[in-house]
């Protein structure tokens, strides 16, 4: 073998083992390596100079068989798969596709409904100070995170596509100026590395792998639009314009059926055996408090509009309307000494507590009565996310039953 062909196979194999695992598809077989902090610095920012190494070796080789005169179709079928391998990279590598947004683009509630349309899907945010936020959920899909800097209680939306999960993070503290790369999945949920702490995030988990840094989580909800604005009117809705890449990678998962709740498709495999008790793909509003975690399936609040109930030592509050679409977590201990107790009212959105009959808004406000003016804190939680997924990462989890208004024993623990 010529020292061409040996010149442009060592730029063949160096781009290769550069590139490819960091790309969509292969990433099935890298994830593991790359959900930790050391694989992501080393498969998407310790690459780049193996891709330049790689580059300079390629041009060489060209060079010198120009200039000796030597090429061959053995040369040329290497030269072409080298940019094949590119093309597959500029198309397909996960730090392109899901670049973070850093400069939202907010519109109005009234245009958003113009543009978008009563019954589009939008991931709500309320910031630490109570401005309402909304995300569209299908423009979210892809770069997974969005910055939201302005203000002075700025935060990140996170969107995971294979969970149906969405989770918003204050940028403060240790947290205070993230730098985040979406590198991973971790069990069908979305994995960031953040740079200043080098450290990798599990979304699900609200902190680093290693527990480097613990990420201060805000009030993050699946609705309609429709529903935000009755709530929110006030909120802006985030959108940006779509790109080819939209329309290449949203495609190719809706052939795959992984965002169908319908279909059994997975991409990545599970840790744990799927949990039966509920079907796979039903949505649930997974609750976690300190070691205890609790499932609701979403299905239930078409026929039930509230739940009191406890969950590790708090006292929480599960609360519904427009037939389910709006469904927020509450803590019902209003202040120290102090939980209430909750039920419906009979003819309109929104609730009452039994030992004043003061009126609450869906939202947590109390509008009218002796409590008017009070508003009960929020409890962040997984909104609507796709059973399997809570399941696999809370091997305890209990799920809540209607018919009986109590949770149930967890299968492992049933054993």
């Amino acid at each position: 073998m010529s020292q061409v062909i040996w010149l442009a196979t060592a730029a063949l194999v160096l781009g290769a083992l550069a590139i490819l695992p960091g790309t969509l598809g292969v990433t099935v077989l890298t994830h593991k390596l790359a959900a930790t902090a050391a694989g992501a610095r080393l498969i998407y920012e310790q690459s780049k100079w193996a891709v330049l190494v790689s580059a300079a070796l390629m041009v060489g080789a060209v060079y010198s068989a120009l200039q000796q005169d030597s090429l061959s179709i053995t040369f040329a079928a290497i030269v072409v798969t080298y940019m094949g391998i590119l093309v597959f990279g500029f198309l397909m590598h996960v730090g392109l596709l899901f670049k973070p947004v850093r400069e939202p683009v907010f519109i109005s509630i009234e245009q958003a409904m113009e543009k978008f349309g009563a019954d589009e899907e939008v991931i709500g945010v309320v910031d630490a100070a109570g401005k309402p936020f909304a995300f569209i959920t299908s423009l979210a899909r892809r770069p997974h995170v969005v910055y939201q800097p302005d203000g002075d209680d700025p935060f990140i939306m996170s969107h995971c596509i294979l969970a149906h999960s969405s989770m918003s993070y204050l940028t403060r503290g240790d947290f205070a100026q993230p730098d985040i790369l979406v590198v991973a999945v971790k069990a069908n949920n979305m994995v960031f590395y953040e740079k200043n702490k080098r450290c990798a995030v599990v979304q699900i988990q609200n902190r680093s792998r290693q527990g480097e840094i613990n990420l201060e989580t805000l009030s993050t909800i699946s609705v309609k639009l429709k529903t935000w604005q009755t709530l929110y009117p006030e909120s802006q809705i985030w959108i940006r314009e779509k790109s080819w890449r939209d329309v290449f990678y949203l495609k190719l998962l809706s052939r795959a059926d992984v965002i169908d709740p319908e279909s059994p498709v997975m991409i990545y495999p599970t840790v744990r055996a799927l949990d039966s008790r509920v079907p796979m793909k039903s949505q649930v509003v997974g609750v976690q408090i300190n070691d205890d975690a609790c499932a609701y399936p979403v299905d239930l609040f078409t026929d039930i509009r509230l739940v009191n109930d406890h969950l590790g030592n708090r006292s929480i509050l599960i609360a519904s309307a427009f037939k389910g679409d709006f469904i927020q977590v509450f803590d019902r201990t209003l202040e120290p000494g102090r939980t209430l107790e909750f039920s419906p009212l009979p003819d309109g959105e929104g609730f009452t507590d039994t030992g004043t009959h003061s009126v609450w808004k869906p939202t947590g406000a109390c509008i009218d009565g002796k409590l008017a003016g009070r508003q009960l804190a929020v409890i962040p939680h997984y909104n609507k996310i796709f059973w399997y997924v809570w399941a696999d990462f809370h091997k305890n989890t209990k799920v809540y039953s209607a018919s009986t208004g109590d949770t149930d024993i967890p299968a492992e623990d049933a054993a």
